[in-house]
């Protein structure tokens, strides 16, 4: 073998262990993508969350000592300001793709591990879940009820700010303005189906 055929025989095997010595760094500690995106989500609903304070303070004040009707009408109205604040709102503006991958994997991983009882008798609770598709920038419909989030699973997903709140129907994972009322955003395909 040559001198010029050996330094390149010696510069290819070096190469190659830099690259071997990289990707095997890279295979023991994986990027985390996931707290960089969860952050994402807590931005996202901080700024709608900005927003919502500020409308309803030109609203006026939440009085709960005043009449359903009196509230119901106040919540009407902060619902529109809230619309017409963001008429390009559509389903994915908060729950992005990348934390909607995530979100879904948490809710999987806790139904899965739910024991047979808890999932035997799930059926029964989830009677009371609302049959609607949910759309952005809607009001949930007050004909259908508020049914209560699983207690095992709100502690796994992102903590929310006290004016917005998950709420589950169907299949679909939501964010529901407490105050109006309103559809937020919503996640698809994130609750898995009942078993027959």
């Amino acid at each position: 073998m040559s001198v010029r055929n050996h330094a390149s025989f010696v510069r290819a095997g070096i190469a190659g262990l830099v690259i071997a010595t990289v990707l095997g760094c890279s295979r023991e500690k994986p990027a985390d993508t996931v707290t960089p995106t969860l952050e994402e989500f807590t931005k996202r609903v901080e700024e709608y969350v900005t927003l919502h304070k500020r409308l309803a303070d030109s609203v006026g004040p939440l009085d709960e000592t005043k009449s359903q009707a009196e509230i119901a009408a106040r919540a009407t109205i902060l619902a529109n300001a809230i619309v017409a604040a963001r008429p390009g709102a559509k389903q994915g503006d908060i729950f992005t793709i990348e934390t909607a991958t995530i979100i879904a994997t948490l809710i999987k991983e806790e139904y899965r591990r739910r024991p047979s009882p808890v999932i035997e008798t799930r059926g029964d609770t989830q009677e009371e879940l609302p049959d609607f598709v949910p759309k952005v920038n809607e009001l949930y419909p007050t004909s259908y009820p508020l049914a209560t989030f699983p207690p095992t699973l709100l502690p796994l997903l992102p903590k929310l700010p006290e004016e917005v709140e998950y709420r589950i129907v169907n299949h679909y994972l939501m964010l529901r303005d407490i105050e109006s009322n309103l559809i937020i955003d919503f996640m698809p395909n994130a609750v898995p189906a009942e078993k027959s």
